[in-house]
This record gives structure tokens, sequence and C-alpha cells, in this order.
């Protein structure tokens, strides 16, 4: 990427979304819906803070900027992992020492490419995580922002999922396969029902 897609307007962003280009796209976007579900979370912590005045929400609230800064690194990452599985595919493929450098090239920016989305699950679990641990702190005002939260971790969790496995469909080594399938499967085990333990609760609280 010529520049930090981060750094970029939100309109710009969408812009490049809509391009007929390979990147960025789905992995990007589902990193940046956990950028934005931290911070919502983090929003709550802080707020409830002023009220509780306690080391316990100013805590929650750091470890939210943390995740924050994770998910916003993971926007740029999985677009330059991509990029390369699409350089790859460019390569020149007419003699069998061409075909052979190619394949090689893309299977090892196909693993590169399966391996950050991964990483952007694994985090979006552990913002999943934290809204559960935080919904209860927050505010009758503030209970639906922690709710949107939620869903933008299972946003990115579920979007960061569909790019590993579609990145796993074109891996050759069936091992590789395997260990990522099972990494993925742990991550997103129970999710569904987390979340929706996180935004009944939500409900609970604003219901008219």
């Amino acid at each position: 990427m010529p520049d930090r897609l981060i750094e970029r307007t939100l309109r710009a962003f969408s812009d490049e979304l809509s391009a007929d280009t390979p990147v960025p796209g789905g992995g990007s976007a589902a990193a940046y819906a956990g950028a934005m579900g931290a911070a919502l979370a983090a929003m709550v912590a802080r707020i409830a803070s002023k009220k509780e005045s306690s080391e316990r929400m100013g805590a929650f609230a750091a470890e939210m900027d943390g995740l924050r800064v994770d998910f916003l690194r993971f926007v740029d990452e999985d677009s330059a992992a991509y990029a390369r599985v699409a350089d790859a595919m460019k390569r020149p493929r007419k003699t069998d020492e061409e075909k052979a450098a190619r394949q090689e090239l893309m299977q090892t920016a196909l693993l590169a490419a399966s391996r950050v989305p991964l990483e952007v699950a694994r985090t979006a679990r552990r913002l999943l995580d934290a809204c559960e641990r935080g919904v209860e702190s927050a505010s009758p005002m503030t209970a639906s922002d922690i709710g949107v939260g939620a869903l933008m971790a299972e946003a990115a969790l579920r979007g960061a999922a569909l790019n590993v496995m579609v990145n796993l469909a074109s891996i050759k080594d069936p091992a590789q396969v395997k260990a990522l399938s099972e990494d993925l499967d742990r991550v997103l085990e129970g999710a569904d029902e987390q979340r929706r333990r996180i935004t009944d609760f939500v409900e609970s609280r604003i219901a008219r």
C-alpha cells in the first residue's frame, strides 16, 4: 500500500473499499469494525469511571485502548498480506520453472494471509469477552454503546473467520490447513451464545 489505510479519512477508506482492486477488502473492514467496537467499550468504561472513580474501569478502558491499537494495526497488515497474494498471482507461469516458483510464492503468501485474519479473530474474541465483563458497569444511557461494541466485535470475528477460510481453501499443505482450522474453531466456539448474552442484557437495561 502506498500509505497507511488508517491514516485516511473514513470517506477515503470507504472509497478504497469500493474500488475494483483486491485490497483493501473484507479483512481490513473486519479489523476496522473491531477497532470501532473497542473504542465504544473504552468510552463506556471512561464514562462509568467518572461516577465510580474506580481503578477497575480505568484499567478496563486502557485494555480497550490496547485492543483498538491492535485492530488498527491489523487493518493495514491484512491488506499488505493479501497484496502479496495478489502479486504472486501475477507472476509468469509459461514454463514449469515459472509455474513452480509462482506456486511456492502463492502458498507462502496464502499462509501469511490466513494468519493475519486469525489474529484479528483472536483479538475480536478478546473484545467480546471484555464486553461481557464490562456490560454490567454500563449505565442505561451507555448500555446500547457497549452493545454495539459487542456487535462490532462479532462482525470483526465473523468477518475475519471468513477471510481465514477463503485463504485456507487454496492452501495445499493439509497439516497447515488442519492446524489453522482448529485454531479458528477454538476462537469461534461459544461466540454466538456470548454475543447473545450481552445483547440480551443490554436490551433488558434499555427496554421500554
